[in-house]
């Protein structure tokens, strides 16, 4: 099976699979297909003799990213084996967890377990107003590296966020962990901060499914991993 069995030329879905153009960007409704054109576009890269390897298809759920793969394994396509469809969130936890990139950040990309954010309260509580303020403060601190909200023209961040914030990271470093929701926005501050980062220049092909679901930070981390990347995003027009 080859990559545009089924598909009419002409069509949206084929001129999607089929375009050679550097920067595609598709915007339609749910059930309109285009999931499934962006799943032939990647069998017809393998089918050209991609390096599977500097093929990026990135996927909301990691449900998605199976079954992008159980897709192209039935089509038979060469190369799918070695294919990684990833969620971003996985993506950059494993960036992170590189040698040079742990140098350059001094964080350790290890997620905060559940049961860790009941000590991190408790020895938060006493200095930043109780249990319920930490919680809050947290959640708002998660909520602006989301949006990258630092980086916003005359954004000013008040004296008791930034006290917060301190601490917040005096405790994760001397733990040793990180919030879930820093592990993004963290590798788009390296990949910022970094320009000849080898990870700006390690995709041939960057493909998004359902691109509207993404934050700021994570959109971020798209432009910033495609410096040499052919860049096809697919999303609804939310």
């Amino acid at each position: 099976m080859t990559w545009f069995d089924g598909l009419t030329a002409g069509t949206p879905a084929f001129q999607i699979a089929a375009s050679v153009n550097p920067r595609i960007r598709v915007v339609a409704g749910p059930g309109t297909g285009k999931s499934f054109a962006m799943k032939r576009r990647v069998a017809r890269l393998l089918e050209a003799g991609v390096n599977p390897a500097s093929i990026l298809p990135v996927t909301f759920t990691r449900v998605a990213a199976e079954d992008l793969h159980r897709e192209l394994v039935g089509m038979n396509v060469p190369g799918c084996d070695n294919l990684n469809g990833v969620t971003l969130h996985s993506l950059s936890l494993k960036m992170l967890l590189r040698n040079h990139v742990l140098q350059a950040t001094g964080r350790t990309a290890r997620p905060l377990n559940d049961y860790e954010v009941s000590p991190l309260i408790s020895d938060l509580m006493g200095t930043h107003g109780g249990k319920k303020a930490v919680d809050r403060l947290r959640r708002a601190y998660e909520a602006a590296w989301a949006r990258l909200q630092h980086e916003q023209p005359g954004y000013v961040q008040s004296a008791v966020d930034a006290s917060f914030a301190a601490d917040l990271r005096s405790w994760l470093l001397f733990h040793e962990a990180m919030l879930i929701g820093e592990v993004i926005p963290q590798l788009y501050e390296y990949l910022r901060s970094n320009p000849g980062a080898p990870e700006r220049t390690e995709f041939q092909h960057i493909l998004v499914d359902e691109f509207q679901d993404l934050n700021k930070a994570e959109q971020g981390v798209v432009h910033l991993l495609s410096g040499v990347a052919d860049v096809t995003i697919v999303g609804d027009d939310d």
